[in-house]
């Protein structure tokens, strides 16, 4: 899968989507154009009415457009409330939670997705969902039902399926569409809201020859008239959802086998969901009811405005020779078995899944997450788990090895006495914590630290950049550390959905590109004829004329404020932004932990996820200079 390639096709998708939108507006003007003609006994060709009705509808769809895309600015959280959802802790002690605490930790490591914020709704159906604005803001749901009827392979099926749609960019299309619909129910609504003040209008009772009374009768047909011609647009709405959404999750579930190579998994769970049904209980289901696993209304009309296919269908499409005779029970879940370490010489085959197609979970990936997680120290797992403990994780990890610099590091760190004793704990164990477990277990500490308060958010910002500058150095790793966890947290905290697209060609970044490349050659060669051959293979994979000359060494300042202005590139040129970055690391055959810390701080800034998986198993590693 090319993350880049269904970034676009999901753009288009929006543009259709936009499309359909207008075309119902234009429809419900057409209609209520007609009602005005009836009520005021005008022309239907009549264009200052005509000017009037097209404002005001225009005017309400906007306005319940924007109100709802508002709300949803804040992210997957929104609609997890929404629908009732408790977020679930990081150090829950529900067996049924830690379950599926494991398994998205599994799917987030894998796939380079940071970690989302989980809730359970409390429905006993069996569903699921994934909403935000982009694998950095995403929530997932499951109801109580899916974690406790499922067995461990049935719920990871689940969860593949919606990190198919995160990885995808169905979630953004998805949150687009409720914004949209919104705005066309709100023509429903207002027609309500004038059949009321007709209905009880004191002036109704008057007779029907008075000026009072036929203003109520006015109010009344109008708001009749709106009431029906609202739901018309909704009805054509839930069309364009229905469209949007069914040959969607054909692909979700394909791709949930692709990465799990287990289609027994979901197709059990499928199967369960025929058993027990997926109806959720929230009287707020409709609204998004094409982000969920299964069908969570209750049966549509002749299939109508059914959001997801049939699921005997979805069954056959995935494992044409399921027996549901060996569905099994829940049970109590088995400790995942971890496959062995790669015995890969140089670890391509760990990392090139997410460089070489960012975004590209596979089975390959994911048993290196349960292998790695598996592996991580006991008391480091608790600790990213818990709030003061994860900040005080991100303080030790931070703190230099030579003593003179750490003391000037703790003299101008504003914190408690509580979190400066688990910071210095934690580093005198920081040696038990391997590193290439350090950047995984920054991906595994994001959840928690959402959970501080903005104030809190704020000095812990500003001790992690003291941490870092304090010393007068930046190692790949602070680097790699601080581009990551703050660039996610700020998002979070800002509410923001990312830069606006700035640049649609490459030649404006070739700059920055050229100092990009020129790190990564200068990082992974020793001599420079190995650096030139590195950097020409990586230019000519930008497919462009102008001449780039290669730098003399890794400035990560330079690197640091080409990357901010790349952020802001279109999909297309972040790709080839990140092919050649490819084509330049991997030309000498051989990825080292400083490489793969670059890269990802790379693929990070540039909105592709990217598997946080160690490339080599390295007897020695040191800093660059």
């Amino acid at each position: 899968m090319d993350f880049f390639d269904q970034q676009v096709r999901a753009q288009r998708k929006t543009r259709w989507l936009i499309l359909y939108f207008a075309l119902a507006v234009v429809g419900i003007i057409a209609a209520i154009q007609g009602i005005a003609a009836l009520v005021f006994e005008q022309s239907y060709t009549d264009l200052e009415m005509l000017a009037w009705v097209s404002a005001g509808v225009g005017l309400t769809v906007l306005l319940g457009s924007v109100t709802k895309m508002v709300e949803l600015s804040q992210g997957g959280r929104v609609v997890a409330a929404m629908l009732g959802g408790e977020p679930v802790a990081g150090n829950t002690l529900d067996p049924d939670e830690r379950k599926l605490l494991n398994i998205i930790e599994e799917m987030s490591l894998a796939s380079g997705v940071p970690v989302p914020e989980v809730y359970v709704l409390p429905d006993a159906s069996i569903n699921a969902f994934a909403a935000g604005h982009g694998p950095g803001d995403t929530a997932i749901g499951v109801t109580r039902g899916c974690i406790t009827q499922l067995t461990r392979d049935e719920l990871q099926g689940v969860i593949a399926h919606e990190y198919s749609h995160i990885l995808h960019g169905d979630m953004k299309l998805n949150i687009r569409l409720m914004g949209l619909l919104n705005g066309i129910l709100g023509i429903a609504l207002l027609g309500g809201v004038l059949l009321r003040i007709g209905i009880f209008s004191p002036s109704q009772r008057r007779s029907r020859d008075d000026k009072g009374g036929g203003l109520a009768m006015a109010l009344m047909g109008a708001g009749v008239g709106l009431y029906l011609v609202g739901w018309i647009g909704v009805f054509f709405g839930n069309l364009i959802k229905s469209a949007v959404s069914r040959q969607r999750e054909f692909l979700a579930d394909a791709s949930a086998v692709q990465y799990t190579r287990n289609p027994s998994g979901i197709a059990g769970a499928l199967w369960k969901i025929g058993k027990f049904a997926s109806r959720l209980a929230s009287p707020r289901a409709q609204e998004a009811s094409h982000l969920f696993f299964g069908n969570g209304l209750s049966e549509s009309w002749f299939s109508l405005f059914a959001t997801h296919p049939p699921l005997e269908n979805r069954i056959a499409a995935i494992d044409e020779h399921f027996d549901p005779s060996q569905v099994r029970e829940v049970r109590p879940p088995p400790t995942p078995k971890p496959s062995a370490p790669s015995k890969s010489k140089n670890g391509l085959e760990a990392l090139l899944p997410g460089v070489l197609l960012p975004g590209g979970l596979s089975q390959g990936s994911l048993l290196q997450a349960q292998t790695l997680l598996a592996s991580l120290p006991g008391f480091a797992g608790e600790t990213v788990r818990d709030l003061q403990g994860g900040c005080a994780f991100i303080y030790a990890m931070l703190l230099d090895d030579d003593k003179k610099l750490r003391q000037g590091q703790l003299e101008g760190f504003q914190g408690d006495a509580a979190v400066r004793e688990e910071m210095m704990k934690l580093f005198a164990r920081r040696s038990e914590i391997a590193l290439e477990q350090r950047l995984p277990l920054v991906d595994l500490v994001v959840p928690t630290l959402r959970k501080l308060s903005p104030d809190q958010y704020a000095a812990f910002r500003k001790n992690v950049r003291h941490l870092v500058e304090s010393d007068q150095r930046i190692h790949l790793f602070e680097y790699a550390l601080q581009k990551t966890l703050l660039r996610h947290l700020e998002m979070y905290f800002t509410r923001s959905t990312g830069p606006k697209v700035k640049y649609r060609a490459i030649v404006p970044l070739l700059p920055d590109v050229g100092a990009l490349l020129t790190g990564l050659a200068v990082l992974g060669n020793a001599d420079d004829a190995a650096r030139d051959a590195a950097f020409a293979v990586g230019v000519r994979e930008l497919l462009v004329k102008t001449s780039i000359s290669r730098g003399e060494s890794c400035d990560l300042a330079a690197i640091d404020a080409g990357l901010d202005r790349m952020a802001q590139a279109s999909p297309e040129v972040k790709r080839s932004v990140l092919k050649a970055c490819r084509e330049t690391v991997t030309h000498d055959g051989v990825v080292d932990l400083r490489e793969y810390e670059l890269l990802r701080a790379i693929a990070d800034t540039l909105d592709a996820p990217m598997p946080p998986l160690p490339p080599v198993q390295s007897d020695s590693i040191s800093e660059p200079a």
